[in-house]
């Protein structure tokens, strides 16, 4: 074959490596590398998802019913939305442990295999030696993973959001208890990405995917325990003093999250919770012999306002469940960021005549 007809051939050789180097062969290489994963993801997140419209459609339903009401108790409409153990309130709170749950799955499936399976195969040498330098590498496969992470939870979040907000209006849940503060806002998403990024720094560092993985449910269990923790305290809660019995002054209503008090012990030798009007804390012995316990708790409560017995709460207003979801998923950012950080690191001082 003549000089001639050699070179268009060499060109599209060079055209074709150009090609893989760039966006679009590394986006190739990383969905041929992942593919079993996002695909897993994407139906596992498209179940999840229907399945939360699906309750909300039908917690809605019953809430029309019910004239726009909480329904009355043993009604059909309770008996649907209460039953066990499939009924509507026990779905969703199924759902609400799925969506709190999925970060972790995440950042097993999807963050740890990054690093640590080529680490494994021994194919950092090939990959970092071609056309395309390290740090694009990195960067651009974490770029593609990450965005397709935030879509996937972003999807989610919005559709559990709203699930919440039926399910507060429909039962006697509250946007502040811990599983559905988790599951409300952009926080799935910010939690996600953060155990994403930590799974990949996992992988890296310790080049193992089992290993690694059983780092990630560590590090989530321990971390998802420290923030339930401390959630109720990131800000200063607010006082109350609450008359016993008497009417509802309603400033427990609308989410608000009990830190301390609430809580009325009869017959212990130690404080009740109940104050006279003094100040002083009653003990459980002196509370028992002032209003003993009876079935009749209406009784019992009319017990507590003839003797101008009150409560001392400190408590969360629901107003701040957005200055919460904000400081919490700012935490999240920066463990992201660290993560992220411990990655380059890691891929800077990477022997790549070890693969």
């Amino acid at each position: 074959m003549s000089p001639v007809t050699d070179a268009p051939a060499t060109t599209n050789r060079g055209d074709d490596l150009g090609s893989a180097g760039g966006v679009r062969g590394l986006l190739w290489l990383t969905w041929r590398q992942h593919r079993w994963a996002l695909l897993g993801t994407l139906v596992l997140a498209a179940v999840l998802v229907g399945w939360m419209v699906y309750l909300s459609a039908e917690m809605t339903d019953l809430y029309h019913q019910c004239h726009n009401m909480r329904c009355p108790q043993n009604s059909p409409q309770d008996q649907r939305l209460s039953a066990n153990p499939f009924g509507l309130f026990r779905q969703a709170s199924y759902t609400e442990r799925l969506v709190q749950y999925m970060p972790l799955l995440i950042g097993m499936f999807i963050g740890v295999p990054v690093l640590s399976r080529e680490h494994e195969q021994r194919t950092l040498l090939l990959a970092w030696s071609q056309d395309v330098s390290p740090a694009r590498w990195l960067w651009t496969k974490l770029g593609l993973l990450g965005l397709f992470v935030a879509a996937v939870t972003a999807a989610v979040a919005g559709v559990s959001d709203h699930l919440e907000h039926v399910w507060t209006n429909v039962g006697t849940e509250d946007l502040f208890r811990y599983e559905a503060f988790l599951a409300t806002g952009m926080l799935p998403v910010a939690i996600s990405i953060g155990w994403f990024a930590v799974g990949v720094a996992l992988g890296a560092a310790i080049r193992r995917t089992l290993p690694a993985a059983f780092g990630v449910i560590v590090g989530f269990i321990g971390l998802m325990l420290f923030v339930q923790f401390r959630y109720p305290t990131l800000m200063k809660p607010l006082s109350a003093h609450l008359q016993m019995g008497g009417p509802d002054s309603g400033l427990l209503r609308h989410n608000a999250l009990v830190v301390t008090g609430g809580m009325i012990r009869f017959g212990i030798e130690g404080p009740s919770g109940a104050f006279d009007t003094s100040g002083r804390q009653l003990s459980g012995v002196d509370l028992q012999r002032l209003c003993p316990p009876v079935n009749d708790f209406g009784k019992m409560l009319s017990c507590f306002s003839t003797n101008h017995l009150q409560q001392h709460l400190q408590y969360q207003p629901g107003s701040r469940i957005p200055d919460f979801h904000l400081i919490v998923a700012t935490g999240y950012l920066g463990l992201t960021a660290m993560a992220l950080a411990a990655v380059w690191w890691l891929v800077r001082r990477t022997d790549l005549s070890a693969g």
